[in-house]
């Protein structure tokens, strides 16, 4: 059985909020885009948004996943252990790309493959 981020091509469970690309939200307000492409740009272009705005990796993971929501420590742990960064460090330092992979992992989206290809 697929998970959110699959089912909804989101891998960041990005909030819909009229993206570009969005078809819709589902039931719990997230994002459904047509393909995972189509939620890729939309992750990085969300990234790259917040990155103009003079965050921290810790004002990004807070206002990403609030403690109403999330383990909000331990997803900024998880982040800044990966990312070898401190929580302090502006997120415009930070790669973009990297940050999504990790996010989406954490989300628990991963990419599916054929067996045996």
């Amino acid at each position: 059985m697929r998970n959110l981020p699959q089912r909804n091509n989101n891998p960041l469970n990005l909030r819909w909020a009229g993206q570009r690309e969005a078809t819709g939200k589902d039931s719990k307000g997230f994002a459904i885009f047509p393909t995972p492409e189509a939620g890729w740009r939309s992750a990085f272009k969300q990234i790259a948004l917040d990155k103009t705005r003079g965050l921290s990796v810790r004002g990004f993971i807070n206002k990403f996943a609030p403690p109403n929501e999330n383990d909000t420590q331990r997803y900024l742990e998880v982040v800044c252990k990966q990312l070898n960064v401190e929580p302090e460090l502006p997120l415009i330092d930070v790669s973009g790309y990297a940050l999504a992979i990790i996010m989406a992992l954490h989300e628990g989206y991963f990419v599916e493959t054929k067996e045996g290809t």
